[in-house]
């Protein structure tokens, strides 16, 4: 279980604040639904455009948002460049996430405990 210490807490909370700001957006939650649901496996800046009826410059504000929070990686193949789950990353954040929503919950059960 992770343990929780001054340091390393805000800095992990830093970083999960900023992946929680990057997923609130419904462009942007859109876009992760369809790259984790496999109905696409990388995206450019054009596709995306086109998918979610958004401006070019638009499309790549999002995804320089996703890929500043480390949940998409980049990679230039040809005239373009394409957008994929950063694995590693996510792995991270999804352990952070859980964590969180752990300890919120056992609070919540204690809490209900003493209420009784």
């Amino acid at each position: 279980m992770m343990r929780i210490n001054s340091k390393s807490t805000l800095e992990s909370t830093d970083e999960l604040e900023e992946v929680l700001k990057a997923l609130a957006n419904v462009n942007r939650l859109i876009l992760i639904y369809s790259l984790a649901s496999g109905e696409v496996e990388k995206i450019s800046v054009t596709e995306m455009s086109q998918k979610m009826g958004i401006t070019q410059p638009a499309a790549s504000q999002h995804l320089k948002i996703l890929k500043n929070a480390e949940i998409l990686v980049s990679k230039k193949e040809g005239n373009y460049m394409y957008y994929r789950f950063n694995r590693r990353s996510m792995e991270k954040h999804q352990r952070r996430i859980d964590f969180l929503f752990t300890c919120a919950f056992s609070k919540c059960k204690q809490l209900e405990k003493q209420e009784k």
